[in-house]
């Protein structure tokens, strides 16, 4: 099979990639399973997930990581396992909806980090976990989970006031 070729993918197309991988990997499989590949990203560690055929015949090797560095508090396998799974049920409905992606992506499309947020109550405050995806690599997709702080997204209570323009 013909190795990577550069190819642009849509930010639609890698979040189903990376939708349908997360599922199988922590859906799908035995719960054995699953807590062994948290353990490994919670220990700081990239794995590896599949590699998946594209429409040209070449092959995109997928593997995931998981950023913990804005994590308050403690995770558990089952408070990621039903992070997970609201996740994967936020970006699904996303999908569905044919609405547009709320993204980030840095200057050359090759990350995205898709604003479909799920929460998470710890001992100490809540978390948010984003998707995002990066192929800086070559032949290479990297999901990547990450917890930001939801304090970046809140809403102000108090609408701003424009500035008064004098003539």
């Amino acid at each position: 099979m013909p190795l990577y070729r550069t190819q642009s993918l849509p930010p639609e197309k890698l979040l189903t990639i990376a939708v349908n991988l997360l599922h199988k990997a922590f859906g799908e499989s035995t719960r054995l399973l699953a807590k062994h590949r948290f353990q490994y990203l919670e220990g700081g560690k990239a794995i590896y997930l599949a590699t998946v055929q594209m429409e040209d015949k070449s092959e995109l090797k997928v593997n995931l990581k998981l950023e913990c560095s804005e994590l308050k508090g403690k995770l558990n396998f089952g408070g990621f396992r039903q992070l997970i799974a609201q996740l994967l049920a936020g970006c699904a409905r996303q999908l569905d909806s044919k609405q547009p992606l709320n993204t980030f992506s840095d200057q050359d499309a090759k990350r995205w980090i898709y604003l479909i947020p799920a929460l998470y109550q710890s001992d100490v405050a809540v978390n948010m976990l984003v998707l995002g995806v990066n192929m800086r690599q070559p032949g290479e997709l990297t999901i990547e989970l990450m917890f930001v702080d939801p304090a970046q997204f809140k809403l102000h209570d108090q609408p701003q006031e424009m500035p008064q323009v004098q003539s």
